[in-house]
């Protein structure tokens, strides 16, 4: 499996631990998530981003060692967003990214909301965000078997748009064809087997397995 992680600039209190990835997937740092990774030994494959949370001396040291794109601080899209369409040009089958929740609120709704743009859509399923408490993923109508993530108790379904006949088996509190509006969050599930299926025939929702 071609996979690529990408490190953004979130707090360094969320960041899970790195050291249970495969150290041979490529990394790519965004903003200062490239400092957060050359912290750690690692070497991103490339750096980008408008790099405001950066020294001088920072980023010239980190052009010293990988390639870097540095894009104005005034521009329409977010760094987080650069750098996944800049990783999905690679055609990966899975992207991780990792510092794109906690710190500050409009970063993280932004981090999620740019999921659903429509440019994203037809690839969200490509797509996590990991940080220490939470896994999170975006799902588009269909059928899903998805897997009990060892040290993550609960389980949320958050309703991202108007869902309909959504259907949860193998959870503590299963589901038949219910309806929910936009922003209904169905949260502190949890997994009933190893296992778990869900179903939804229109709308998007946002599917977290999270820890305390």
């Amino acid at each position: 499996m071609n996979i690529l992680h990408i490190m953004v600039g979130g707090p360094e209190s969320e960041l899970p631990d790195l050291s249970v990835y495969d150290a041979s997937v490529p990394w790519i740092g965004v903003d200062r998530g490239a400092i957060r990774l050359t912290e750690r030994g690692i070497i991103p494959i490339i750096a980008m981003g408008d790099f405001d949370s950066l020294s001088k001396s920072e980023l010239e040291h980190l052009k010293t060692i990988t390639e870097v794109t540095e894009f104005p601080a005034e521009k329409d899209e977010t760094d987080t967003a650069i750098g996944l369409k800049w990783a999905l040009n690679q055609k990966p089958d899975l992207i991780r990214i990792f510092g794109a929740t906690g710190g500050r609120l409009d970063h993280l709704l932004a981090n999620i909301m740019m999921l659903m743009q429509p440019e994203f859509l037809d690839v969200i399923s490509k797509i996590e965000l990991i940080d220490r408490y939470n896994y999170i993923k975006m799902y588009t109508p269909g059928e899903y078997t998805v897997s009990k993530i060892q040290d993550k108790k609960y389980a949320a379904f958050i309703t991202m748009a108007n869902v309909t006949k959504l259907t949860l088996k193998g959870f503590k509190y299963p589901l038949t064809e219910a309806n929910y509006p936009f922003g209904a969050a169905l949260s502190s599930n949890e997994f009933s087997a190893e296992r778990g299926t869900f179903s939804f025939q229109t709308g998007l929702i946002l599917f977290i397995q999270s820890n305390d």
